[in-house]
């Protein structure tokens, strides 16, 4: 298969935290690698090599992953991002739920639709910045 890679990935995304230990923890629960730490900013790697970059919102360290604000609504007051299991299914994604609920986590439940294919729900991190995760791509059978 000779299938041509992209030109650019996304290398990291910047997400700005009340307390870096808390949400360092928070999505090491997610199942997310976690590669380092330093004063106010720690590093969670996602599937296929992205890293969030998860900064304290007031160390003066980090002032400079804050200052750009092309391409950000300006009225932004939370974050928000989506994660995709690596499964296909509502059943996968159930029980990807139901392990992120005994570890203490407070998942929505599971929309009824789906959106463009992908099942999915949401939670809150500890900065009230939302989370979703959806299936994986691929051809969707109803289940």
């Amino acid at each position: 298969m000779n299938e041509l890679l992209p030109s650019a990935a996304l290398a990291h995304f910047v997400m700005k935290v009340n307390d870096v230990d808390a949400s360092y923890a928070f999505y090491q629960g997610l199942g997310l690698r976690a590669l380092d730490k330093f004063p106010g900013m720690a590093i969670i790697e996602l599937r296929g090599g992205t890293q969030l970059l998860l900064t304290e919102k007031d160390v003066p360290e980090t002032q400079s992953l804050h200052i750009s604000r092309v391409g950000q609504r300006p009225d932004f007051a939370a974050e928000k991002i989506d994660l995709m299991i690596a499964g296909h299914s509502r059943s996968e994604l159930e029980t990807y739920r139901t392990g992120l609920i005994a570890k203490g986590y407070s998942a929505q439940e599971i929309a009824q639709e789906t959106l463009f294919g992908h099942h999915y729900f949401s939670l809150q991190d500890p900065d009230g910045n939302g989370i979703s995760f959806y299936t994986s791509h691929c051809s969707q059978q109803p289940v």
